[in-house]
């Protein structure tokens, strides 16, 4: 009997994945369609593109001191949340609002445009995500597929059940914020896909910093991280882009 039951839900399971999954989209379908007849205020023409990447004598001076304030920075504010019973990933983003324009820009904009040159940022930029694949390459290798076996199906659902309700919540909040913030030059789908992103992406780099730090690479945290693993490919499948302020801003 015991049998039979298990094997009738594992029959289900993909039945009502689907039934998730297309839920979702036709729920997303719907609110584009709202969202597409909402009134909006005429655009000023295409936002201008990210400057021209040029390379002066002192460049290298100015990246490696970018990257010294960083390392010191985080490591200040690191050990000091520390003491306060948070992981040190904490200090190191809050030792990029710091040197950011948020602090820094704002009380010192002189110092901030010494550290980080603008002909540098790309530079610097560049030197992050490289340090992010490499992390990620490290944290693979780590993951032990064989735990994962007779898990699938639970670590799927688990990752996309992380990021249907968000998503299609975001995009719900983009029928309010796109006639208020965006322009015709935005169109809603991309606005809408953008914000929904933005609102169940998961920060796989710094659950995995945090669960490194807590010594929680134990089996639970493996699945944990093979859902946010899951889910973080999926939100890379959609390439929305908004234009901000001070250019088109993508979805990471």
């Amino acid at each position: 009997m015991r049998c039979s039951v298990a094997d009738s839900m594992r029959k289900l399971k993909p039945l009502l994945y689907a039934i998730v999954t297309g839920a979702a989209v036709a729920v997303f379908l719907a609110i584009r369609a709202c969202g597409e007849r909402l009134p909006v205020r005429p655009g000023g023409g295409a936002a201008p593109g990210p400057a021209s990447l040029r390379v002066s004598p002192d460049t290298l001076f100015h990246v490696l001191l970018a990257l010294v304030a960083v390392i010191v920075v985080a490591r200040v504010t690191g050990l000091v949340l520390r003491r306060f019973g948070q992981p040190p990933v904490i200090g190191e983003i809050v030792a990029g609002l710091l040197l950011g324009p948020t602090l820094l820009g704002r009380v010192a904009p002189a110092v901030s445009r010494f550290v980080f040159p603008p002909d540098t940022v790309s530079l610097i930029g560049v030197v992050s995500q490289i340090g992010i694949i490499l992390y990620m390459f490290l944290v693979g290798l780590r993951l032990d597929l064989g735990h994962l076996r007779g898990r699938t199906t639970v670590s799927v659902a688990v990752s996309h059940a992380s990021i249907v309700a968000p998503f299609t919540l975001g995009a719900a909040l983009a029928l309010w914020l796109y006639p208020r913030f965006s322009s015709s030059d935005v169109s809603f789908t991309s606005f809408a896909l953008f914000l929904g992103v933005s609102m169940s992406v998961t920060a796989f780099p710094v659950l995995a910093r945090i669960l490194a730090e807590r010594a929680m690479t134990a089996t639970p945290a493996r699945l944990a991280r093979a859902d946010m693993r899951g889910g973080r490919r999926r939100h890379r499948l959609v390439p929305a882009r908004v234009p901000g302020r001070h250019g088109p801003v993508g979805a990471r």
